[in-house]
C-alpha cells in the first residue's frame, strides 16, 4: 500500500511538472501581449526593437520544431524542441539588422558555427550576414564555399535537403543566393533563381517548391514567408541579371494584397487570414527597393505601411509578435504565431532602411 502511495505521488509530481511548463509558457505569452501595439513614435519603437534584437543575439529564444503546446517538456527532453539549423537563420536575421560590432562579437563567441558534420544550407544565410558585416573569417568562408564547388562545376543547382535531390524549395533562394553572389558564385546564384522561374505563377508568385522531374510547382503560391524567402534572394543580390525586373513585378502584384493596416496575411491571397510579421517585413524591404528602382512613391508608402503594422504587432518590451512558426513540409504550414528572432531582425532592418526616407513622404 505504501509503495502504491509513493508511486501515485511520483506520477502526480511528474504530471504537475509537465503541466507547469505548459502553463508557464502559455501564461508568459498571454501576459506579454497585454498592451501590445501601443507604439506611436517610430523612433522610440525602433530603439525598443533594437534593444530586444541585441539581447536575443546573445540568448536567442527558441523557435520550436513541433506544433505542440502540450507536453512541451517531453519534446525538450527528447531533443525535439530546438533545432540548431532553424536557429541559424534566426540569428542571421538579427545580424542583418545590427551593427558590425555586434556581428564581430557574435562571431567571437560562436567559434564553431559551421561544422561540416552538422552543415545545412540554412546556415548559408548566417555566413552571408557575418560576411556582410565583416565578421566572417577568410578561412571559414573558403571552407563554406568548397561545399558549393561541385554544383558550380557540374552546372547543377542546390537542393534544400540531400534527401530530396529533385525538389527545389523557395527557402533556398533566400538562404543561399545572397551568399553565393557575395562570394563569387554568381553564376550558380543566377541558375538557382532562373530554375525557380519555371515554377512561378503568372510570372510573379513563387510556389513553395518545384519538382525538377515533373516540372510542376508544389505547395501554394501565396505562403507569405515563402514569398519572403524569394524576396530576400532578390533584394540581397539586386544586381544579378533579371532581379531588378523581378523586384518591380512582384512589388506591383503585391500592392493589392496589402491589408488596410499595412500588413500582409500569412496566406497572401486570403485577406481573412491572420497577419504574419516575417513575410510582411520582407515585403516592406522589397517595396523600398522598388521605390529606388522606379521612384514610384506608392511603394514607399506601402513600406511605411508595413512598418506601422509591425508597430501594432509589437509587445510592450519591443518584441515583434505574430511571426508564423517553422514550416513542417510542403503544404504543412504552422498555426503557431509568436515571437521569432528572424522577424525581429527583418522588422528592424526595414525600419533602419526607412530612416533615410522619412522626409520623402513628408
Amino acid at each position: 500500500m505504501t509503495l502504491l502511495i509513493y508511486l501515485l505521488a511520483l506520477i502526480g509530481a511528474i504530471t504537475f511538472v509537465f503541466f507547469s511548463v505548459d502553463c508557464g509558457i502559455g501564461l508568459y505569452t498571454w501576459q506579454s501581449r497585454i498592451h501590445i501595439g501601443r507604439w506611436t513614435d517610430r523612433k522610440v519603437w525602433q530603439q525598443a526593437v533594437e534593444k530586444k534584437a541585441r539581447q536575443w543575439l546573445h540568448q536567442s529564444p527558441t523557435v520550436q520544431k513541433t506544433e505542440q503546446d502540450r507536453l512541451v517538456l517531453w519534446d525538450m527532453l527528447r531533443g525535439n524542441y530546438r533545432s540548431s539549423t532553424i536557429q541559424s537563420w534566426q540569428d542571421a536575421g538579427l545580424l542583418l539588422a545590427l551593427s558590425e560590432q555586434d556581428a564581430q562579437a557574435y562571431a567571437k563567441h560562436h567559434s564553431s558555427l559551421f561544422a561540416k558534420e552538422t552543415w545545412q544550407v540554412d546556415q548559408s544565410l548566417l555566413a552571408y550576414a557575418l560576411k556582410k558585416k565583416n565578421a566572417l573569417s577568410i578561412d571559414t568562408e573558403k571552407e563554406i564555399t568548397k561545399r558549393f564547388e561541385s554544383y558550380q562545376k557540374d552546372e547543377r543547382t542546390i537542393p534544400y535537403r540531400k534527401t530530396l535531390p529533385h525538389i527545389r524549395f523557395v527557402d533556398t533562394v533566400g538562404l543561399v543566393c545572397p551568399f553565393l553572389h557575395q562570394c563569387g558564385f554568381s553564376d550558380l546564384a543566377i541558375r538557382q533563381i532562373e530554375e525557380y522561374d519555371k515554377g512561378i505563377w503568372e510570372g510573379t508568385f513563387p510556389p513553395h517548391a518545384y519538382d525538377l522531374t515533373t516540372h510542376k510547382p508544389l505547395g501554394v503560391f501565396d505562403w507569405a514567408r515563402g514569398c519572403g524567402w524569394y524576396v530576400l534572394g532578390l533584394i540581397e543580390a539586386p544586381d544579378l541579371p533579371g532581379n531588378e525586373q523581378r523586384i518591380l513585378n512582384l512589388s506591383n502584384r503585391l500592392l493589392p494584397f496589402q491589408k488596410p493596416d499595412g500588413g500582409f496575411s500569412c496566406m497572401l491571397f486570403n485577406p481573412n487570414e491572420r497577419f504574419e510579421a516575417s513575410g510582411s517585413a520582407l515585403f516592406g524591404l522589397l517595396f523600398v527597393h522598388a521605390y529606388r528602382l522606379s521612384g514610384d512613391k506608392r511603394y514607399l508608402h506601402a513600406a511605411f505601411g508595413v512598418e506601422k503594422a509591425l508597430m501594432k504587432a509589437t509587445r510592450r518590451d519591443g518584441t515583434i509578435d505574430f511571426a508564423q512558426g517553422d514550416t513542417k513540409g510542403i503544404g504543412f504550414y504552422s498555426r503557431i504565431f509568436d515571437r521569432m528572432p528572424f522577424a525581429q531582425g527583418m522588422g528592424l532592418y526595414l525600419s533602419n532602411t526607412l530612416n533615410q526616407y522619412e522626409k520623402v513622404i513628408g
